[in-house]
């Protein structure tokens, strides 16, 4: 099987991740200020300091929100919800203080660091500055407007400034090494679908070798070893049995097939999910290779009968073979799409069978050929069937 490597492409679990550790952080800035207000004996009317806290409660949940929520107008407004928190608890705190207070001070910096965090949960490195930079900026819009309305001197926060450039560089590197990672593991997937290629050819060669070995040079072998004259009734037979044998199509497999062994996802979308799992439940372990996804460009109800005629193929396979392993291949051709189900069980001699009587006229061939398409069975016994369903790419507006 393929090796498929987690890469995370629409940066889906990034932010996610990234998300839950900024609400724990968020969750922490706006905990130290509750206690800095504690710490400072601010001493205001009981009322006032319900609204600044239920404010700074306010601020929390939101920036909880937008840590956890993708949808854009969904974060934009929990932003702005989250500033107007600010601001109140920022107009209720510092509207009866008489510490020499200015827009600076500590107890206002740690939520505006709160909110510059929500940048970290962006999906692109775009939408993560973006996110940054606009809670940095209603943070501290919401800060300097009430600070100004209460009389509290104006200055630069540069705390807080600092965070916002030094998070906006963090994440500038942070999705530059997930780029990186991506590139890399994209170079992984192509040298591990190069090696099954190999390993691949490999074993096609030792079937083809084995193959020759056993029937070719066997049988010249036997004729070295025999009388001048005309061949036996016994030799004929094998040397027919022999040529027949190599003449099966799933003797070799098609250099097309070599590509890679179908993906996971490729026999999902293609349908044939559940018919492998049934062929198991049945017993029978199927092998797919060459590219199954390709029937997914065929009409809804041409790929359903697709399906369900290489489902009755297996299901002869089962039946009849007297072997537990099956070969499908899907394979593009210039003008089709073929699809070969073959096995090496005991097959059969289709000149003694009546054609009404085989079950592959009712369940195979009158399914494909409704679509189009051309249905061949080869089959010797003791060397295995092999059917082919040839199924017309031009007739459904596919392109080759």
């Amino acid at each position: 099987m393929s090796l498929v490597l987690p890469t995370d492409v629409e940066g889906v679990v990034t932010s996610r991740a990234l998300g839950k550790a900024a609400v724990w952080v968020s969750s922490v800035f706006l905990a130290v200020t509750f206690v800095l207000v504690v710490a400072f004996k601010i001493v205001i009317p009981q009322a006032e300091i319900a609204i600044a806290l239920a404010g700074l409660a306010i601020t929390g949940v939101s920036v909880a929100g937008t840590l956890l929520l993708t949808n854009r107008l969904a974060v934009a407004t929990l932003m702005i919800v989250a500033a107007a928190g600010l601001f109140v608890f920022t107009y209720e705190i510092g509207g009866d203080v008489t510490l020499n207070w200015t827009s600076d001070a500590l107890i206002f910096s740690l939520p505006k660091i709160a909110l510059t965090v929500i940048g970290v949960a962006g999906r692109t490195l775009r939408s993560a500055i973006a996110r940054c930079l606009g809670g940095f900026v209603l943070a501290s819009l919401a800060v300097q407007v009430a600070a100004r309305m209460v009389g509290i001197p104006f200055a630069l926060d540069f705390p807080a400034i600092a965070t916002c450039l030094g998070l906006i560089l963090l994440l500038a590197a942070l999705w530059f090494g997930r780029r990186q990672s991506t590139r890399g593991a994209a170079t992984m997937q192509a040298a591990a679908e190069a090696e099954e290629r190999m390993i691949e050819r490999s074993r096609i060669a030792s079937r083809a070798s084995a193959a020759l070995h056993d029937t070719v040079l066997n049988d010249l072998h036997a004729l070295t070893l025999t009388a001048p004259g005309s061949l036996t009734e016994a030799h004929r037979a094998f040397l027919v049995r022999d040529i027949a044998a190599l003449a099966h199509p799933g003797l070799l497999v098609d250099e097309a097939m070599l590509k890679v062994r179908a993906s996971g996802r490729a026999i999902v979308t293609s349908g044939l999910a559940p018919v492998v799992q049934s062929a198991r439940a049945r017993g029978l372990r199927v092998t797919i290779s060459g590219d199954p996804g390709i029937l997914a460009e065929l009409e809804p109800g041409s790929i359903a009968e697709v399906v369900k005629a290489i489902d009755q193929a297996l299901v002869n396979v089962s039946k009849h073979a007297e072997i537990d392993v099956a070969e499908l291949a899907v394979v593009a051709g210039v003008d089709s799409i073929n699809v070969v189900v073959s096995d090496a069980g005991c097959g059969f001699d289709p000149k003694l069978v009546d054609e009404q009587r085989m079950g592959l006229r009712v369940s195979v061939h009158q399914r494909i050929e409704s679509l189009g398409g051309t249905v061949k069975v080869w089959s010797t016994p003791g060397a295995g069937t092999a059917v082919l369903m040839s199924i017309p790419r031009a007739e459904y507006g596919l392109t080759a």
